[in-house]
């Protein structure tokens, strides 16, 4: 079974559970957890710098502006 297809699984079950027992059970796991530690190739470090470059310069564009966007190329 695939990650994807195992997190489909545990999300159905969450969403249909009403034991808060078990509910509390399962955030306590998640929250215990160990975190994730992603480590980026250097072409990703420097696409994140990069980006936060264009944030501090200004260079953003809002969410809004990018649907709008995106709607005029495709209709």
């Amino acid at each position: 079974m695939s990650n994807d297809q195992l997190r489909a699984i545990v999300i159905e079950k969450v969403l249909f559970t009403q034991d808060e027992a078990t509910l509390q059970a399962v955030l306590q796991r998640l929250t215990d957890a160990d975190p994730v530690v992603v480590k980026l190739t250097p072409d990703q470090k420097a696409s994140v710098e990069a980006g936060l470059a264009d944030i501090d310069a200004g260079r953003v564009v809002a969410d809004e502006e990018l649907e709008r966007r995106d709607a005029a190329e495709w209709h």
